[in-house]
């Protein structure tokens, strides 16, 4: 089975690379985000759209930013989208004060300083309780994306918010976060998915928002058994 990977506001696929590892049954293909060019909803979801058509993938997997972008996938192109399954991320807009600082770093601080900016900005709400070397790897990864292309990400999500949209969702949808993430595990998220018709909602203690990395093989896992309820055919031949 292949599913269409979104990943996060990084665009690098970590996480992606951290679950492929623990997959046996469900082939990822990591989108890759549109470079040199303001992002808009209509074309980045009609592209997305059109890639899971190429590949004959109705699944699709959103991690954290890319959760909000699977969002609007499925919203907009149901006709595609089988299911989604969504990691680390939100209904609203999340840490807006945060979003606004990185999005100001690109456009007044000289290029030297936006690097230890961008890595202080992830460290602080990006890594969560990933510990040891991927921790390292991660915000080592995350300094060297393109700031230009970060803060075109951060825009797109300025006033995001699907929670009226969602309610009216009837595809079945997976929900992964973990207990300890600061942004995704908040009440007022969390309440969010309660009104959406088939959701299931698996809590994963201890981890933070880069639970895919912290837990790769149970979110491994998970994905799998998600792929086979969907595609029980599919799950049946492989």
């Amino acid at each position: 089975m292949r599913a269409v990977y979104l990943p996060g506001l990084d665009g690098e696929g970590f996480c992606a690379e951290k679950i492929g590892e623990h997959l046996s049954s469900v082939k990822i293909d990591v989108f890759q985000y549109p470079l040199g060019r303001k992002l808009e909803w209509p074309t980045l979801c009609h592209s997305i759209a059109e890639r899971m058509k190429q590949l004959s993938a109705g699944l699709l997997i959103g991690e954290s930013f890319g959760g909000a972008v699977a969002q609007e996938v499925l919203l907009r192109h149901p006709d595609v989208v089988k299911s989604a399954f969504l990691l680390s991320t939100f209904p609203v807009e999340p840490e807006p004060f945060a979003a606004a600082l990185g999005r100001a770093a690109t456009r007044v601080l000289p290029r030297a300083l936006i690097k230890p900016v961008s890595r202080r900005l992830a460290a602080w709400k990006l890594v969560g309780t990933l510990k040891g070397t991927d921790r390292e790897k991660f915000l080592a990864r995350f300094g060297e994306v393109d700031h230009a292309e970060l803060a075109r990400r951060l825009e797109l999500l300025k006033d995001f918010d699907t929670r009226p949209r969602l309610m009216s969702v009837k595809m079945p949808i997976e929900l992964v976060y973990g207990t300890r993430d600061t942004m995704c595990a908040a009440p007022e998220m969390l309440r969010a998915w309660k009104n959406v018709p088939d959701c299931r909602v698996h809590a994963l203690q201890r981890y933070g928002h880069l639970v895919s990395a912290e837990a790769a093989p149970e979110v491994a896992r998970l994905i799998e058994a998600w792929a086979a309820r969907i595609q029980p055919d599919e799950a049946a031949s492989q």
